[in-house]
């Protein structure tokens, strides 16, 4: 179905939105009018147009030639631009991460309202992981260091307080938004309190991995008021098997403990991620329960990283989370997401993977960069590739690697006419290298037989 957005009828999208899903759409296409005089205004438009996206778990949204900044940057990924639409932009826009991609406005609409809704998004990364500590006082199972900076060792000297606070001045003044504090496990360090208060001194938004084994009643109080974002990681409702999966006793009870605590002072946003293996896909209904009865604010699930060429899921499998996981949202209001690279292809309908997955955004350096303890900067957690100088991430993230990367030259041919394209970007880059020995191969997942067009 088509749609073509006028000043008159932007209203009913919620309408529309309602009747596609009743008729059981496919999928529906969305543009504005040519006729200048009857241009909406898109501030007007977007809150209409979020609650058809909201619906994507049930069909196909795409967005034809809007520009990009008008949208949440992880909604980009709907709209298709035509090779031949040549839309307008303004002298700031050459300074946006978008530009290259991004269509622009529809022909004089600026003239028709103004540049206001230009909002370019800074050519950097969004965030800055810091591996500050190379040990960890838990073995997982799933540690993706092993396959990284502790592949033969952890006896890596830690940073100094004094150069990591040069290293968070950098990321600062580099109009970086957000610095996570991970590891091993950044609890080790004595000065973890100083370091993410400096951070957030530096008006920086404050983000913590930990697996939770050394917050207590004691030093929970420090954390008050300096740490906005807490990821922890949970891989079974079972204490036995936490224990067993992280070769630490009482790991589960730890967590469960420090979540309530870390809500009891006010942080504001905790994630809970587990690693999607086939145990714990047969066993989600359990999981989910058993995480939604804590307070925490989302759920994210990781594709399994292969330590072999042996790829641990399959397409049936992906296929049950998938659906797991739109069940369990119609039930809860809550963010429950696939997180990490996965192909939209490696099921038959792309269109439910899409819905519930951030796609390749946050990984192989697309969106971040990581500073890991060999004082590397590299694209994403076990992309064990070093493009510079912590004390200079700018140039770290405009080396010619990344910028390939980000420009998609690393993507597969078969990938290149895929209206997934943005988003998927053809799975993991990094995997694809572990098992086939170069960026450019196809996702091991990848079932170019689903492969999407319009």
């Amino acid at each position: 179905m088509k749609f073509e957005i006028n000043q008159f009828n932007y209203k009913t999208l919620p309408q529309l939105a309602e009747f596609l899903c009743l008729n059981k759409a496919r999928k529906i296409e969305i543009k504005l009018t040519d006729k200048v005089e009857d241009l909406p205004y898109l501030n007007d438009v977007i809150p209409f147009m979020y609650q058809i996206l909201d619906q994507e778990m049930y069909f196909e949204v795409w967005l034809k030639n809007f520009p990009f900044c008008v949208f949440n940057p992880e909604a980009v990924d709907h709209i298709l631009v035509d090779k031949n639409y040549k839309g307008e932009k303004k002298i700031i826009c050459k300074k946006c991460l978008w530009n290259n991609r991004c269509p622009g406005f529809p022909k004089n609409y600026l003239n028709k309202y103004n540049s206001e809704e230009i909002c370019q998004l800074p050519d950097v990364p969004w965030e800055v992981m810091i591996e500050v500590e190379p040990k960890c006082n838990f073995n997982c199972k799933f540690c993706f260091n092993n396959i990284s900076f502790s592949k033969e060792s952890r006896n890596i000297k830690r940073f100094s307080t004094a150069y990591l606070k040069k290293i968070i001045n950098n990321i600062a003044k580099a109009d970086i938004k957000i610095v996570r504090f991970t590891g091993g496990e950044p609890f080790l360090r004595k000065d973890i309190f100083e370091l993410i208060r400096y951070a957030k001194n530096k008006g920086l938004e404050t983000r913590l991995n930990t697996n939770c084994s050394l917050i207590n009643k004691k030093n929970i109080k420090k954390l008050k008021g300096i740490i906005d974002n807490v990821l922890i990681p949970i891989e079974s409702y079972n204490k036995k098997i936490e224990a067993e999966t992280t070769d630490y006793a009482f790991s589960l009870e730890k967590k469960i403990e420090a979540i309530n605590l870390l809500k009891d002072i006010g942080v504001s946003k905790i994630r809970v991620g587990t690693v999607a293996i086939k145990e714990n896909i047969l066993n989600f209904d359990k999981l989910a329960e058993f995480i939604f009865n804590l307070p925490i604010d989302e759920w994210e699930l990781y594709r399994p990283i292969p330590i072999s060429k042996k790829e641990d899921l399959n397409s049936k499998f992906i296929k049950i989370l998938v659906d797991k996981i739109i069940d369990l949202r119609k039930k809860i209001n809550k963010p429950i997401f696939i997180a990490n690279a996965l192909p939209f292809c490696s099921i038959k309908d792309l269109n439910k993977v899409n819905s519930v997955s951030k796609g390749s955004l946050f990984d192989d350096g697309y969106t971040r960069l990581v500073i890991d303890p060999r004082n590397f900067v590299k694209p994403h957690y076990f992309m064990d590739e070093n493009i510079g100088d912590p004390l200079n991430i700018l140039n770290s993230w405009q080396s010619s690697f990344m910028k390939k990367m980000r420009n998609l030259e690393y993507l597969p041919k078969e990938c290149k006419k895929c209206n997934f394209i943005y988003k998927c970007r053809g799975g993991s880059r990094q995997i694809a290298k572990m098992v086939s020995g170069s960026y450019n191969k196809l996702d091991p997942l990848t079932n170019i037989k689903n492969y999407a067009k319009s």
